[in-house]
């Protein structure tokens, strides 16, 4: 992964941002240098994505989002300080394209209000140029309001751009650790787990359905709502995600069905516990036969495959031969089997 750090507008001149207790292009500088020297000790590829002039705050905008556009970045990160008109208002705030929920942008607005500022939450950025125009997903931050002495005490006596880098970056591990491992490894980990514990699912087919349903982890599911597996709403009672979803009829033909209501997680590691834990109770008459018995606890993928099309956990016709054939055997996933 290479994420992109851009600390907030020009030093000085056209686009240099707010003053009030703070300077917000100063202070910009040192919680990103900060962030940044935090992610590279994590081993991440970092880009510095600061813009120190420009001719105008046009023209520093396109710069920003030319940089990070020509160096393919993966997640991009725009530091600033917010300011207000009567210099009361206070606290965090994250925005994102369509205000859309992620995970990182709820943690880092929950990470810097337990240091004490306000969260006031992720919010539509679909307005602001460099959400809008960079390709990679992206996420403003805006740590506090630099000209409210309240946010600007909290700022000082939780420890400064430290510590506030550290709050960030905690927001950001979990997508930054996952990149470190391969999928299919990180996956395989915890289904092997889980199968020692409670014996209900052969890791090989959960990592192969997982590879298979979420493109190796890059599916707006899995990406958007930490879900690796296509798994519908279904009495679920936890965080939900709508999305269009492509069904197939036994003829072969697709059709879509708009607003389907998903499963969504906090983690892929929820989402992998959870797939699991659905396979051992879902059932098809309110709870006195359970719809995947057979599969329970099998040691033959083969078996498991067929039983899950079988019972149909999906409308794939060539769901079960394309878990064999394409993910367990092209890739040798029974190696966590053993």
């Amino acid at each position: 992964m290479v994420v992109g750090v851009n600390c907030g507008h020009t030093i000085e001149g056209a686009g240099c941002g707010a003053v009030g207790f703070l300077n917000e292009s100063e202070y910009t500088r040192k919680v990103g240098v900060a962030l940044m020297e935090i992610l590279k000790n994590g081993g991440v590829s970092v880009i510095d994505c600061t813009i120190d002039r420009a001719v105008s705050q046009a023209a520093y905008l396109k710069a920003v989002v030319d940089f990070a556009t020509n160096e393919k970045l993966d997640f991009f990160v725009s530091i600033h300080f917010n300011a207000s008109v009567g210099h009361m208002a206070k606290g965090v705030e994250v925005y994102t394209y369509k205000g859309r929920k992620y995970q990182d942008a709820l943690d880092i607005c929950g990470n810097l209000s337990q240091l004490g500022f306000e969260n006031r939450g992720v919010r539509d950025g679909s307005g602001l140029y460099v959400i809008r125009k960079t390709t990679a997903k992206a996420i403003l931050i805006e740590v506090c309001f630099c000209d409210n002495v309240e946010d600007v005490q909290v700022y000082h006596q939780a420890g400064g751009e430290a510590v506030i880098a550290e709050a960030i970056y905690k927001g950001i591990h979990n997508q930054v650790e996952n990149d470190h491992i391969p999928f299919d490894e990180y996956v395989g980990a915890i289904a092997m787990r889980d199968w020692q514990e409670r014996r209900i699912m052969l890791p090989s087919v959960v990592v192969a359905q997982a590879v298979k349903e979420s493109a190796w982890g890059t599916s707006e599911l899995a990406q958007r709502a930490k879900a690796l597996f296509g798994i519908k709403q279904n009495g679920w009672a936890g965080k939900t995600y709508i999305k269009t979803a492509t069904e197939q009829r036994g003829d072969g033909s697709v059709y879509k069905v708009e607003n389907t209501v998903w499963r969504a997680y906090d983690s892929w590691e929820q989402s992998i516990i959870d797939h699991n834990s659905y396979i051992a109770s879902r059932s098809i008459d309110g709870g006195k036969t359970l719809r995947y018995t057979e599969i329970i606890g099998c040691t033959d993928y083969e078996m498991i495959c067929m039983g899950l099309q079988q019972c149909g956990y999906a409308t794939d016709v060539n769901y079960a031969a394309s878990l064999i054939h394409d993910y367990i055997e092209k890739y040798r996933f029974d190696r966590f089997d053993i």
